[in-house]
């Protein structure tokens, strides 16, 4: 893995596996970074380079003025795109990655080969139980000030190690899954994050900004019906932050997008287990001749 730094409207941290033309474009989710993709992005570079951007507030990309929802964290990966790619790309997110993601596709199709949503928040059935801190910390999130004062507070009860865990647990169905030093490195990423400045705003922001687009599902639906790209859904079927009926909804919905449901598995399935993951989506490549670079003429890398 090597680590750049891309100016948009301020540093983006990117980290880079592979060579040649840009192939695959990584989207972490809430609170994630260019380390979800660890255990995957080395495989997928085969097909050609890979980036895996920290959004701004996330991972080693500060905030510097900038916004954090997810309308801005979408034009910064579009910004990001077209100055660092010059063909269509394979663009996959996970959880608020893929809505973002799934946003960008639906609003330029141009830069856009493939779409592989991993775990998206999409437009579904979000009223199903989910664990009661998930709950008070969404609901917390509406009111900013409660939401920072909320994290901080769990921030001072426990170390960067317990907290990493413990978000890992939460996400992953069965956290033996993630080896000891993907673990570590996520834990040494966030103690280097707690010397940039306003992480807790940022994620509060984003946070928020999730909410208030799940309270809009006409808007979520317009955009899922934009999407003309090929697309694949993966959900894990034990995923507690998005229920699987949200993936089987968006199915339903757009019964010419592909999806697969992995048994047994969390929300962070890339994670979680690398191998089924990456099996399923190097045969979607295949069936739907994605193997190799877009073919439509996108230019301006750099611009």
């Amino acid at each position: 893995m090597r680590s750049t730094t891309v100016d948009v409207h301020g540093p983006v941290h990117v980290a880079e596996w592979g060579e040649g033309p840009v192939r695959t474009v990584l989207v972490h989710g809430l609170g994630g970074s260019h380390l979800n993709w660890m255990r995957v992005a080395p495989e997928l570079a085969r097909y050609g380079r890979v980036l895996a951007p920290d959004l701004a507030g996330f991972g080693l990309s500060p905030v510097t003025g900038r916004r954090a929802t997810v309308a801005a964290q979408r034009a910064l990966l579009h910004r990001l795109i077209r100055q660092t790619c010059d063909q269509p790309i394979l663009l996959m997110g996970n959880s608020m990655g893929g809505l973002t993601a799934l946003a960008e596709a639906a609003l330029h199709p141009e830069l856009v080969a493939g779409l592989v949503l991993v775990d998206a928040v999409l437009p579904g059935p979000w009223r199903q139980r989910r664990p009661r801190a998930v709950v008070i910390s969404f609901a917390s999130y509406l009111l900013s000030p409660l939401g920072r004062s909320l994290l901080r507070r769990v921030r001072d009860r426990a170390s960067v190690g317990d907290l990493v865990k413990g978000a890992l647990r939460l996400n992953a169905e069965h956290f033996e899954r993630i080896p000891p030093d993907v673990v570590e490195a996520h834990v040494q990423l966030e103690r280097t994050r707690g010397r940039i400045p306003d992480n807790d705003g940022a994620y509060v922001e984003a946070a928020r900004s999730i909410v208030l687009a799940l309270a809009r599902p006409g808007m979520l639906a317009r955009i899922v019906d934009r999407v003309r790209v090929p697309t694949l859904i993966v959900h894990g079927a034990a995923d507690r932050l998005v229920r699987v009926d949200a993936a089987l909804d968006a199915h339903r919905e757009r019964p010419d997008w592909d999806l697969q449901v992995m048994d047994d598995v969390g929300h962070i399935p890339m994670l979680e287990v690398p191998e089924r993951f990456l099996e399923i989506v190097n045969v979607w490549l295949r069936t739907a001749g994605l193997e190799s670079a877009g073919t439509r003429p996108f230019r301006p890398a750099g611009v």
